[in-house]
């Protein structure tokens, strides 16, 4: 193998680890808090989030039962929100006013979710359920 056909090779693999490495991005999840004062159900509000952000499309989203804290649950009230998955948990609730939507690539809803029925798209695979 000659020098030049060997540099190739190397430049070529380190071109497609590059691009690969710069396409991949770390999914965290986001749980809800709520209660933030003045925007205690503010889904757009940054501190009713345990990341300390709003959850992104990077983001595994868990609505859990707050009953026992804050008691506020998450209002979407306009606007398309699009996440990697979103979990309504058992005894939680999740509101989508009329002018709101979410794209996620799973869906699962084992609380409440109120608006949801035509404001909710699942991209995930035919292997994904959708429970409500």
């Amino acid at each position: 193998m000659s020098k030049t056909t060997f540099f190739t090779a190397l430049s070529l693999c380190t071109l497609l680890f590059l691009a690969n490495l710069s396409s991949l991005q770390a999914q965290t999840t986001n749980v809800w808090k709520g209660g933030f004062p003045g925007h205690e159900t503010d889904w757009n509000q940054n501190r009713n989030w345990s990341l300390g952000k709003t959850p992104g499309v990077f983001d595994r989203v868990i609505i859990p039962d707050v009953s026992s804290s804050t008691q506020k649950y998450p209002i979407i009230k306009e606007g398309e929100i699009e996440v990697q998955s979103l979990e309504v948990r058992t005894g939680a609730s999740l509101t989508l006013l009329r002018s709101a939507r979410i794209v996620a690539d799973e869906f699962v809803c084992n609380g409440a979710c109120k608006g949801c029925e035509w404001r909710i798209m699942v991209e995930g695979t035919e292997a994904t359920a959708l429970r409500q």
